[in-house]
């Protein structure tokens, strides 16, 4: 499989020679057929002369020899006399149609008579088949070498005919034939047949040989294509999978022979699922044609570049030691600097990469790409850029295995909870509202905050019921403030997933109605990126949520890659300015346009504007004097437990909060 695999690559192999293939098994068919003729058409015409042969050694010996001779002719050798008659009797009438010689043996096996004189009496070589011609009735027939001394070998034809009287058998009459003249009548017969019928089998050869070649110049170039998009990636023109692992068997060999060593590396793309679902599928696909452009640019002839699947790369080189894998690394970041044009926008794009050595963490392929990809997981945690293989990854990473087991049964046990972010009024500092934060109670590690958990959770397909937690946690909540009294408006998070399932707004409805909490009280925040995914669908269900009275906001505002087309096409009814923009007004004229743009674009779609991530007295001074009405931050309360808010609502020195 490797070798054939190499040769394919480096040019070696070439599609089947159809023609010569047909040439050889049409040669091998037609001597078969050949000699399939010829043993037909001997053996059809040889049994025709032994048949006509037969025809009159049969009618001799039934229709003339009994009414000429007695059982006494078979019993032993005759009298002068009688020697005389048989002798006439045979020549005249059995000497006929190139019999040579006949005798009659008795049933000892003794010729009784023969027209070779000198062997009556005696037993001969035809004794034993005269013998066994009298256990049956019909006339048998050998053809058969005959070795007289002094005489030239040749070949006879023999007929032993068994003779009776009455129901009693006799003897045994026998002809001998020389079989050349019958030889020369069957080959002057079924030669020119088989020549015929050999003539038009190269006939018909010859004919279909350019039909053959015009298919097999067709057959070549789509085996060619085939095997090409069997090892190939079709959208980036890369080696596949398949063939990764077949380089990296090459590559491994080759480094044994020379006692060298080898590296491979897993790459995969940071927020590459952002920038797809944002502008589509066919820019990502751009992006990794570009990409894989720059890659093979970046890395030397020899190495190995494959796409294993969606965005992530794999990388196979002889190296010398962990500082070529390093050196790798930085040439593939260095190419990844300058920013990708896609669509009209420009954007930076980074990545991961995890490297393992040969023969210095594992020795056999499927273990060397395990350990890169524990690698290349750690780089994305760490955000170094670059790792090599530590065996540390490798708990890492059944740790989020047992993660994932341990997240279904938190879901199913009640041990994911919610911790709750006041909403203030900035100028009153009056609490209005509360944003649901997700957090896991879990019993040994205590409280763990969900960029812990998250993670595992988008990789067990667990957000669905996670969404569905804390939904119902922060309806049921802002439920029981209504009914002390405080009716506060509560803000969940909510990813594509949700906004893009159809069935999404009629859970939102069920959950509002068990709790019997107004559909105007839940803001669902949702983020640009989520709603690019697929603009269509999720227009499709925001309106629909919106149809039953629920507020939507887009958080982190401005960090997105949405247009205002699409913004303003949708039911909004606030936006959440991202802290990145409002922890650095004080220093960033930049910031500080970015942040009144915002605001200036809420007031003129009519929508409420928070700004999250206050931590000073300074920035909320500013975002105050710059008309921001609402805010979140640790300026004004960290997120708390529902028990720690209601005290904080019950102890505050204020008017009883309202809702936004």
């Amino acid at each position: 499989m490797i070798s054939r695999l190499h040769r394919f690559e480096r040019g070696q192999t070439r599609a089947p020679r159809l023609v010569l293939r047909f040439a050889i098994f049409t040669a091998v068919g037609l001597s078969v057929a050949s000699v399939a003729i010829f043993l037909l058409v001997k053996g059809f015409v040889t049994s025709q002369a032994r048949d006509a042969v037969e025809e009159n050694t049969r009618f001799v010996a039934q229709a003339v020899l009994p009414q000429k001779l007695t059982p006494e002719d078979f019993a032993g050798p005759p009298t002068a006399a009688r020697r005389g008659q048989l002798d006439r009797l045979f020549h005249t009438q059995v000497m006929i149609d190139d019999v040579e010689r006949a005798s009659l043996y008795g049933l000892e096996g003794r010729v009784a008579f023969s027209t070779a004189h000198a062997i009556v009496g005696q037993r001969t070589a035809e004794s034993v088949d005269a013998q066994a011609s009298l256990r049956g009735t019909k006339i048998r027939t050998v053809i058969q070498q005959e070795n007289i001394p002094g005489a030239r070998k040749r070949t006879v034809l023999k007929q032993y005919v068994p003779i009776w009287f009455g129901n009693q058998p006799a003897g045994v009459f026998v002809t001998t034939r020389n079989y050349a003249p019958i030889a020369s009548a069957v080959r002057a017969t079924f030669l020119p047949i088989a020549f015929v019928l050999e003539g038009l089998l190269l006939a018909l050869f010859v004919s279909l040989l350019p039909v053959l070649r015009r298919v097999t110049r067709q057959m070549d170039a789509h085996l060619g294509e085939i095997e090409h998009q069997a090892l190939h990636d079709s959208l980036t023109g890369l080696p596949n999978r398949v063939l990764f692992h077949d380089r990296i068997g090459v590559t491994l060999a080759t480094a044994r022979r020379t006692a060298g060593r080898a590296a491979v590396l897993l790459l995969d793309l940071d927020r590459f699922k952002e920038i797809n679902d944002a502008l589509g599928h066919a820019s990502g696909d751009e992006l990794l044609q570009q990409l894989s452009t720059r890659l093979v640019r970046a890395l030397r002839e020899t190495d190995t570049i494959a796409r294993l699947g969606g965005d992530e790369f794999g990388i196979v080189m002889r190296v010398d030691g962990a500082a070529d894998v390093r050196d790798a690394a930085a040439r593939i970041h260095g190419a990844l600097e300058q920013p990708f044009e896609i669509g009209g926008l420009r954007f930076e794009v980074g990545a991961s990469i995890g490297g393992v050595l040969f023969p210095d963490d594992a020795t056999d392929p499927d273990t060397l790409v395990r350990f890169a990809d524990a690698a290349m997981y750690a780089a994305k945690r760490n955000r170094s850029g670059i790792e090599l293989y530590s065996p540390a990854f490798d708990d890492a990473s059944r740790e989020s295995l047992a993660m994932g087991g341990e997240l279904r049964r938190a879901l199913d046990e009640g041990a994911i909870i919610a911790h709750y972010q006041p909403k203030v009024e900035i100028e009153s500092g009056r609490i209005v509202g509360a944003e649901a934060l997700v957090r896991w109670n879990h019993p040994d590690r205590g409280l763990v905050l969900p960029g812990a958990f998250l993670p595992t959770v988008q990789k067990t397909g667990l957000m669905s019921q996670l969404t569905t937690c804390v939904l119902r946690l922060a309806v049921t909540q802002a439920a029981e403030w209504d009914r002390l009294g405080f009716p506060l408006g509560i803000a969940i998070n909510v990813d594509a997933d949700a906004l893009l399932d159809p069935a999404f707004p009629a859970e939102v409805a069920a959950a509002l109605a068990e709790v019997g909490l107004p559909s105007d009280r839940l803001t669902l925040e949702i983020t640009e990126t989520s709603i690019m995914a697929d603009p269509i669908h999720a227009g499709r269900v925001a309106e629909e949520l919106a149809a039953i009275g629920v507020r939507l906001s887009i958080d982190d505002f401005g960090t997105g890659y949405s247009s205002l087309g699409h913004l303003t096409a949708l039911p909004l009814s606030e936006l959440k300015i991202d802290r990145s923009f409002v922890t650095r007004l004080g220093d960033s004229s930049t910031d500080l346009t970015i942040v009144r743009t915002i605001l200036d674009l809420g007031a003129s779609l009519d929508l409420s504007v928070v700004a999250e991530g206050i931590e000073s007295d300074a920035t909320r001074t500013i975002l105050h004097q710059l008309g921001c009405g609402l805010a979140q931050g640790y300026a004004f309360g960290a997120a708390v437990t529902a028990a720690e808010l209601t005290a904080a609502l019950l102890s505050a020195p204020v008017e009883a909060a309202v809702a936004t």
